[in-house]
């Protein structure tokens, strides 16, 4: 059974990663600000006579490079939209294997497992606009910058001969000073530090930042269940009152989705020693998306809590033990997925309440951290 250092060190690397991926968003604000401002000080510079003045129009040659590298280099690094068969996921197998090891696993046991969809599911982006206006671009740009290649050296020939006319930082028979020389070979530079630092910035920070997203915006709770999976619910929702709607349907639908077996396990938690089959029902769905809702953690703690309440006083200290921590875990991963869980949390503390799940850790300073 998974201990409960190993769920720790699970959560700390899960906070690790989120500040990481908020780091390299934030450079990437960084970088942009950055180049605004160097960008609007080497205009000020350019105004000058002298060495400042060409200093500043290098300057702005060498940005505007960057700048149309930059674009280049994340139109040709954006990701596509892809799409993959879950059917025959292996996370469906490696969850039926703790099962098969260890009937009395927990919900948290089965975290390391992968999370499968049914059909067809979306990895990256739902709008394609963007990866259609890079395709067509990048095959464009490919495509003239081939036939052109030759008239490059016209080009840069034409560039140099801007600079000398437009350009004036000194007195003399070459006004522009070296500018004319060195101008094309800044430019060059600046495409090519551009387009080498945001294609590898994108492909390596950006990409796995998009797909972040997405998995956030798609709404898991949709998702439909395996037949096996949607079976034991709809068994379980038969035995349920059928005043309810909610649980009417489930108990004669033939598919259901995530939220469909939510609701059953919200209902079970209402009914005597309903919070058994309640654990037992949330641990099938700890391979599935359900593990993305904060809805499924914030009903499994409230169903350990109540595990834990009724607990008989001569239960081992183990049983005890791990019915506190599938609480506290059960409760972090809420917490972490929605904000307001805390207050919902901290609401089952109260012992006076109809919904007192959680009233043995009202003073509890481990779970107070997670909804404080």
């Amino acid at each position: 059974m998974t201990t409960f250092a190993d769920r720790w060190n699970q959560y700390y690397n899960e906070s690790f990663q989120a500040a990481e991926r908020n780091k390299h968003a934030v450079l990437l604000v960084k970088v942009g600000a950055s180049a605004a401002g160097s960008t609007l000080a080497f205009a000020g510079l350019a105004q000058t006579d002298g060495p400042i003045g060409g200093f500043g129009v290098g300057g702005l040659i060498m940005f505007a490079g960057l700048a149309v590298g930059g674009l280049l280099g994340f139109l040709f690094s954006v990701p596509r939209v892809l799409a993959r068969d879950n059917s025959a996921s292996l996370a469906g197998a490696a969850g039926s294997t703790i099962a098969a090891a260890n009937p009395k696993a927990t919900a948290v046991d089965y975290q390391s497992a992968t999370v499968p969809a049914a059909g067809k599911e979306r990895l990256l982006g739902s709008n394609t606009n963007l990866e259609r206006i890079s395709e067509w671009l990048t095959t464009m740009l490919v495509g003239v910058g081939l036939t052109e290649v030759d008239s490059l050296g016209d080009r840069f020939r034409d560039f140099s001969d801007f600079l000398a006319e437009m350009v004036t930082i000194s007195q003399g028979p070459q006004p522009a000073g070296i500018l004319p020389a060195v101008g094309p070979f800044l430019l060059i530079a600046g495409l090519v530090s551009g387009f080498i630092f945001f294609y590898l910035y994108t492909r390596i920070y950006l990409s796995p930042l998009f797909l972040y997203v997405e998995t956030i915006l798609t709404d898991p709770g949709a998702e439909r269940l395996k037949v096996e999976v949607t079976n034991d619910f709809r068994e379980a929702a038969i035995t349920l009152p059928q005043d309810n709607p909610m649980i009417t349907y489930v108990s004669r639908a033939s598919s259901l989705s995530v939220n469909d077996s939510l609701n059953v396990i919200a209902s079970l938690l209402y009914q005597t020693d309903g919070y058994l089959k309640a654990i037992e029902l949330g641990n099938k769905l700890a391979s599935t998306p359900a593990i993305r809702l904060s809805r499924y953690w914030f009903l499994m703690a409230a169903a350990y809590g109540q595990k834990h309440h009724y607990l008989p006083d001569n239960a081992a200290a183990d049983e005890r033990r791990t019915a506190r921590d599938s609480v506290l875990y059960a409760a972090r991963k809420a917490v972490e997925l929605s904000e307001p869980a805390k207050r919902h949390l901290k609401a089952l503390t109260d012992p006076n309440a109809i919904d007192n799940d959680l009233q043995d850790f009202r003073d509890d300073s481990d779970f107070l951290r997670i909804v404080d």
